[in-house]
């Protein structure tokens, strides 16, 4: 066999197994998004539920319902603090969804978003610019549009855990802001 022959040979190889890796990558983050797009079972017990004016406060910026590739959405935009307490990527913020028929509450995959005008808008001292989210979820078996769900906040920070209550229903709120 000559050089060449060869040659081409082993680059056909190569190229081969990096199509291989490659789908293999793209499959691995098409399960992962599937994954990460269902929403999870949380439980509320113990929690310390607190509201506005607690020490905490939160805005809500905009839910909504989308559709995309024929499938529906609702995500959830916003920024919640705990005055004094600094904000650091470190916490955990999520979007809880409770279904007020039933009482059960559904974690959404949340993203986190930096909010710098909070630190300026505060003055106080402290520094609150990863207090914001975003959580998106699909509808479907567990989120239905046949039931409301009251939108709750799920902070755990320095200072422990809290489950803010926004007191806004999400499809309440998409009907009055269409």
């Amino acid at each position: 066999m000559s050089k060449k022959v060869f040659e081409k040979k082993n680059l056909k190889n190569a190229v081969i197994v990096l199509e291989i890796i490659f789908l293999a990558v793209l499959a691995v983050l098409a399960v992962k998004t599937f994954i990460n797009s269902r929403p999870v079972a949380f439980k509320t017990s113990g929690m310390t539920v607190v509201s506005q004016g607690q020490g905490v406060d939160f805005k809500l910026e905009g839910i909504e319902k989308t559709t995309d590739h024929g499938k529906d959405y609702i995500s959830v935009k916003g920024w919640v603090l705990e005055q004094g307490v600094e904000s650091k990527m470190s916490d955990d913020i999520k979007v809880v969804l409770m279904d007020i028929n039933t009482g059960r509450c559904y974690s959404i995959p949340t993203t986190r978003i930096s909010k710098k005008s909070l630190t300026r808008q505060y003055y106080d001292g402290v520094t609150y610019d990863d207090s914001g989210f975003e959580g998106k979820i699909r509808l479907g078996k567990e989120i239905k549009t046949s039931s409301e769900y009251q939108v709750l906040i799920y902070l755990k920070n320095s200072d422990g855990k809290k489950l803010v209550d926004t007191q806004t229903g999400v499809f309440g709120w998409i009907n009055s802001h269409s």
